[in-house]
């Protein structure tokens, strides 16, 4: 690669996960260079409103695969089966992945059963609503995918 390339690159934004809040609600939202990765990575602020993902160790894993009729839908589809395994399996996670082909999404979440005393609990889980679902390419071809969360 050339010293431009490499220039450019640095200036994309890294992927990353964030809360929010809009209209009272607390919100979730990935950002990755790829749409895989803004979905692996808005899961993964959406595990972080009940556990920080860096004191879960990657003991379990959940497989997770969604059919859909738009990307907003596949993510909200995605998010409530993470948020069902947290709830219903009390499965805390540290990582995802996700490979879409098409509006199928095949995905995989790692991570461990709550209870261990490094995990604490931020929001006391039995499951949440979505709304304010949001899947979107920005400049420089970054994805965004992002969620309203009402526990």
């Amino acid at each position: 690669m050339d010293v431009e390339t490499l220039q450019a690159e640095d200036r994309r934004p890294r992927t990353h996960w964030e809360h929010f809040t809009r209209a009272e609600l607390l919100g979730v939202r990935g950002v990755g260079r790829s749409m895989e990765q803004a979905f692996e990575m808005a899961a993964l602020g959406l595990s972080a409103l009940v556990t920080d993902p860096r004191s879960v160790e990657a003991h379990e894993e959940l497989e997770v695969t969604c059919q859909s009729v738009d990307h907003d839908q596949l993510l909200a589809d995605w998010l409530r089966e993470v948020v069902g395994a947290m709830a219903s399996r009390r499965l805390r996670f540290q990582c995802f992945a996700v490979r879409l082909d098409g509006l199928n999404l095949f995905g995989h979440g790692f991570g461990e059963r709550a209870g261990q005393a490094r995990h604490g609990t931020h929001v006391a889980l039995t499951g949440a609503s979505l709304t304010d679902v949001s899947v979107r390419q920005g400049p420089e071809g970054v994805w965004t995918a992002e969620a309203l969360v009402d526990f």
